[in-house]
Protein backbone atom coordinates (compact mmCIF):
# COMPACT_ATOMS: atom_id res chain seq x y z
CA UNK A 1 0.00 0.00 0.00
CA UNK A 2 2.82 2.36 0.94
CA UNK A 3 4.74 1.48 -2.66
CA UNK A 4 1.30 2.81 -4.78
CA UNK A 5 0.84 5.60 -2.31
CA UNK A 6 4.39 7.03 -3.50
CA UNK A 7 3.94 5.93 -6.75
CA UNK A 8 0.48 7.93 -7.01
CA UNK A 9 2.36 11.04 -5.57
CA UNK A 10 5.17 10.89 -7.45
CA UNK A 11 2.59 11.21 -10.88
CA UNK A 12 0.38 13.63 -8.70
CA UNK A 13 3.26 16.08 -7.84
CA UNK A 14 6.29 14.70 -9.79
CA UNK A 15 6.73 17.87 -11.95
CA UNK A 16 6.22 20.41 -8.60
CA UNK A 17 10.44 20.57 -8.33
CA UNK A 18 10.62 20.95 -12.26
CA UNK A 19 8.17 23.78 -11.95
CA UNK A 20 9.47 25.33 -9.20
CA UNK A 21 12.69 25.50 -10.39
CA UNK A 22 12.10 26.67 -13.60
CA UNK A 23 10.40 29.24 -12.19
CA UNK A 24 13.32 30.30 -9.83
CA UNK A 25 15.35 30.35 -12.96
CA UNK A 26 12.82 32.57 -14.59
CA UNK A 27 12.44 34.87 -12.07
CA UNK A 28 16.45 35.30 -11.64
CA UNK A 29 16.58 35.56 -15.46
CA UNK A 30 14.46 38.32 -15.40
CA UNK A 31 15.90 40.78 -12.45
CA UNK A 32 19.13 40.51 -14.72
CA UNK A 33 17.65 40.82 -18.10
CA UNK A 34 15.47 44.09 -15.76
CA UNK A 35 18.93 45.50 -14.07
CA UNK A 36 20.45 45.21 -18.11
CA UNK A 37 17.95 46.68 -19.53
CA UNK A 38 17.51 50.04 -16.39
CA UNK A 39 21.70 50.22 -17.11
CA UNK A 40 21.05 50.56 -20.76
CA UNK A 41 18.36 53.10 -20.01
CA UNK A 42 20.04 55.23 -17.93
CA UNK A 43 22.95 55.26 -20.09
CA UNK A 44 20.60 56.57 -22.62
CA UNK A 45 19.49 59.26 -21.10
CA UNK A 46 22.90 60.45 -20.16
CA UNK A 47 23.54 60.05 -23.10
CA UNK A 48 20.60 62.20 -24.43
CA UNK A 49 21.58 64.87 -21.56
CA UNK A 50 25.14 65.05 -22.84
CA UNK A 51 23.89 65.63 -26.17
CA UNK A 52 21.15 68.15 -25.93
CA UNK A 53 23.70 69.87 -23.34
CA UNK A 54 26.09 70.87 -26.41
CA UNK A 55 23.19 72.07 -28.40
CA UNK A 56 20.82 73.67 -25.48
CA UNK A 57 23.32 73.98 -21.99
CA UNK A 58 22.96 72.11 -19.26
CA UNK A 59 20.19 73.16 -17.56
CA UNK A 60 17.84 73.16 -20.55
CA UNK A 61 19.11 70.01 -21.48
CA UNK A 62 18.14 68.34 -18.10
CA UNK A 63 14.64 70.04 -18.28
CA UNK A 64 14.10 68.43 -21.54
CA UNK A 65 15.12 65.03 -20.36
CA UNK A 66 13.15 65.75 -17.19
CA UNK A 67 10.12 66.65 -19.10
CA UNK A 68 10.37 63.46 -21.65
CA UNK A 69 10.55 61.28 -19.04
CA UNK A 70 7.75 62.62 -17.25
CA UNK A 71 5.32 62.51 -20.28
CA UNK A 72 6.35 58.82 -21.04
CA UNK A 73 5.62 57.76 -17.68
CA UNK A 74 2.21 59.67 -17.64
CA UNK A 75 1.34 57.89 -20.67
CA UNK A 76 2.25 55.12 -19.16
CA UNK A 77 -0.01 55.85 -16.47
CA UNK A 78 -3.04 56.57 -18.48
CA UNK A 79 -2.39 53.34 -20.78
CA UNK A 80 -2.29 50.79 -17.72
CA UNK A 81 -5.26 52.75 -16.53
CA UNK A 82 -7.56 52.51 -19.14
CA UNK A 83 -6.74 49.04 -19.59
CA UNK A 84 -8.03 48.52 -16.12
CA UNK A 85 -10.74 49.99 -16.71
CA UNK A 86 -11.75 47.83 -19.41
CA UNK A 87 -10.65 44.69 -17.77
CA UNK A 88 -12.79 46.24 -14.67
CA UNK A 89 -16.00 46.45 -17.38
CA UNK A 90 -14.97 43.29 -18.47
CA UNK A 91 -15.60 41.65 -15.05
CA UNK A 92 -18.77 43.91 -14.08
CA UNK A 93 -20.56 42.27 -17.42
CA UNK A 94 -19.59 38.91 -16.70
CA UNK A 95 -21.30 39.12 -12.94
CA UNK A 96 -24.05 40.85 -14.62
CA UNK A 97 -24.37 38.24 -16.90
CA UNK A 98 -23.67 35.60 -13.77
CA UNK A 99 -26.52 36.73 -11.78
CA UNK A 100 -28.73 37.26 -14.89
CA UNK A 101 -28.32 33.25 -15.37
CA UNK A 102 -29.36 32.58 -11.59
CA UNK A 103 -32.75 31.28 -11.12
CA UNK A 104 -35.30 32.94 -9.08
CA UNK A 105 -34.97 32.84 -5.39
CA UNK A 106 -37.77 30.29 -4.91
CA UNK A 107 -35.60 28.16 -7.07
CA UNK A 108 -32.78 28.97 -5.21
CA UNK A 109 -34.31 27.73 -1.66
CA UNK A 110 -35.89 24.81 -3.36
CA UNK A 111 -31.75 24.12 -4.00
CA UNK A 112 -31.22 25.17 -0.66
CA UNK A 113 -33.45 22.30 0.64
CA UNK A 114 -31.89 19.66 -1.57
CA UNK A 115 -29.20 18.33 0.86
CA UNK A 116 -31.65 17.94 3.72
CA UNK A 117 -33.41 15.54 1.15
CA UNK A 118 -30.56 14.16 -0.18
CA UNK A 119 -30.09 12.54 3.79
CA UNK A 120 -32.93 10.30 3.57
CA UNK A 121 -31.87 8.82 0.62
CA UNK A 122 -35.57 7.59 -0.17
CA UNK A 123 -37.00 6.55 -2.92
CA UNK A 124 -39.66 9.55 -2.69
CA UNK A 125 -36.32 11.95 -2.61
CA UNK A 126 -34.85 10.52 -5.38
CA UNK A 127 -38.10 11.05 -7.22
CA UNK A 128 -38.22 14.66 -5.40
CA UNK A 129 -35.00 15.69 -6.63
CA UNK A 130 -35.75 14.58 -10.12
CA UNK A 131 -38.66 16.61 -10.48
CA UNK A 132 -36.69 19.46 -8.93
CA UNK A 133 -33.89 19.21 -11.69
CA UNK A 134 -36.25 18.26 -14.46
CA UNK A 135 -38.42 22.00 -13.48
CA UNK A 136 -35.49 23.88 -13.29
CA UNK A 137 -34.05 22.41 -16.71
CA UNK A 138 -37.35 23.37 -18.11
CA UNK A 139 -37.40 26.36 -16.68
CA UNK A 140 -33.92 27.64 -17.98
CA UNK A 141 -35.35 26.26 -21.79
CA UNK A 142 -33.55 23.51 -21.35
CA UNK A 143 -35.00 20.52 -24.37
CA UNK A 144 -37.27 23.21 -25.63
CA UNK A 145 -37.17 23.96 -29.77
CA UNK A 146 -34.59 26.39 -29.28
CA UNK A 147 -31.98 24.12 -28.06
CA UNK A 148 -32.58 22.61 -31.37
CA UNK A 149 -31.56 25.87 -33.40
CA UNK A 150 -28.32 26.36 -32.26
Amino acid sequence: MLQLMQSLSVLAFGKVRPTARRVARSLIGAVVAGLFGLTAYIALLIALGIFLSREFGPLAAALIVAAATAFVAIMVVVVVGAFNRRSERRILARQRAARARLPDPVTLQILAGLPTMMRGKSLLATAAIAAVVFVLAKSQGSGSARDDDD
